[in-house]
């Protein structure tokens, strides 16, 4: 009892303290422990984050967002324990709060926005970079625009927030009005000003409408893969989007005084396109092929097909860059379309009948009339191949004393070749060996 007799309870005029001053205090120290339990959280929640990379989002910006989000608790909470200092004490209101107030929620303003810009940037260059590795590994037009676009827009964010950046600056000189210069520049280029928004308007619609047509179209033809026409629908709409930017910006940067500076920039883009078009050359020509190949259309997908004069296939797939083709092997093989375009093609499927060629060296002892006879004895055991036309024996020329003949068989079913030329090659060999000759193959 001893240690309490110094002890002063409250007066019931602390009451009204409480409620003017206590209350406030009260939410300040809320706020700083739901912030520390805020604060945990979120580090233990992006560092689970870190370790799966997404389509956004890499361990990079996933860093950079956890430095956002606590940047943003860390304002909150200095702009709180200023308010609350600005009510407990008058001194601190009158002589400081009432005069930082403006300049202070201007600045917040302005840290927040750069801090969110920058997020976005990364998060563009995030995109961007995951295009270019596809476009590496793939080669595809399609990763090349996502590129060009993310890095084109990441540097729009950057003039748009430099911007606004310098207009809430100049907003915070004494005397100063951007606002109403902005209205009065408004008002002055009004008539310029709305036909730029009418042509960015015009060049919406008539992406929305040309990417409808192409759509309807993907399903209707059959001499276009769905992917040429997916790449027609990007094309068109990156070119347009580009146009009606570039508009914009050179009509502002005219308004402003500055139509040599705009008319720079887009001769910059233009030269930056097609330095871009050029460093990806490989890729453009092996599109420009296979819009070619589906054009003339010498193939469809599961014919067998021989490329050049080695290659035997069956066609899996027709792409914009690459032809997938499968060996007689079983080896599955992606042929540039620049290539393929270049090589001689034998279609086998759509060939029908088709001659299936062995060449053979026997002694030129042996009458031809005989061996003539032993060859389409063979022939004519292996299955597969046709009655009629019927098996042909043609001479080709005399080495030493070996004369070369080719031996043509005909068949239909370009899945057989294979087998096919080894019963020939068999069935010949069993037969001239059966009658007492030697024949020799190439």
């Amino acid at each position: 009892m001893g240690a309490l007799r110094g002890f002063v309870p409250l007066d019931i005029g602390d009451a009204q303290w409480m409620q003017d001053y206590g209350w406030a205090l009260l939410a300040v120290a809320g706020l700083f422990i739901v912030s520390l339990y805020l604060w945990s959280y979120l580090s233990k929640h992006f560092q689970k984050m870190k370790a799966k990379e997404g389509k956004y989002l890499d361990s990079d910006v996933i860093g950079f967002l956890d430095h956002v989000v606590k940047a943003f608790i860390l304002i909150i909470l200095i702009f709180s324990a200023l308010y609350v200092a600005s009510i407990v004490s008058e001194a601190f209101r009158e002589n400081v709060w009432n005069h930082i107030l403006g300049y202070l929620i201007e600045i917040i303003f302005i840290i927040a926005i750069v801090l969110i810009a920058m997020l976005i940037v990364r998060i563009l260059r995030r995109i961007a970079k995951r295009a270019r590795v596809k476009a590496t590994s793939q080669e595809t037009l399609h990763t090349s625009a996502v590129e060009f676009t993310s890095l084109f827009l990441s540097y729009v964010v950057y003039v748009i927030v430099a911007v606004v950046v310098i207009v809430v600056f100049v907003s915070m000189i004494p005397g100063a009005d951007p606002y109403s210069a902005l209205i009065q520049f408004a008002s002055d280029n009004v008539a310029a000003i709305m036909s730029t928004v009418v042509i960015i308007i015009a060049v919406y619609f008539v992406v929305k409408l040309i990417e409808a047509i192409l759509e309807d179209y993907k399903f209707r033809t059959k001499k276009f893969t769905p992917q040429t026409i997916d790449l027609f629908k990007i094309s068109i709409r990156y070119a347009l989007y580009l146009m009606a930017v570039l508009t914009a910006i050179f009509s502002l940067l005219t308004l402003m005084g500055l139509g040599s500076v705009g008319l720079v920039l887009v001769i910059i883009t233009f030269v930056f396109v097609v330095l871009g078009i050029a460093l990806s050359y490989s890729t453009v020509r092996n599109i420009v092929s296979g819009i070619a190949i589906m054009d003339v259309n010498p193939f469809e997908a599961g014919d067998r097909i021989r490329i050049g004069d080695d290659l035997e296939c069956d066609v899996i797939d027709k792409g914009l860059v690459f032809t997938k083709v499968k060996t007689l092997e079983g080896e599955i093989v992606d042929v540039p379309n620049s290539e393929l375009i270049e090589s001689r093609i034998l279609n086998y499927t759509r060939s029908g009948t088709y001659g299936i060629s062995v060449i053979i060296e026997v002694s030129y002892e042996i009458p031809h009339g005989e061996v003539e006879k032993y060859v389409k004895e063979a022939v004519a055991h292996v299955q597969g191949v046709l009655e009629e036309p019927k098996p042909e024996v043609f001479a080709l020329e005399i080495r030493e004393n070996r004369i070369r003949y080719e031996v043509v068989g005909y068949a239909k079913d370009a899945t057989l070749d294979r087998r096919i030329r080894s019963d020939i090659i068999f069935k010949v060999q069993d037969t001239f060996q059966a009658h007492g000759r030697t024949v020799l193959f190439e």
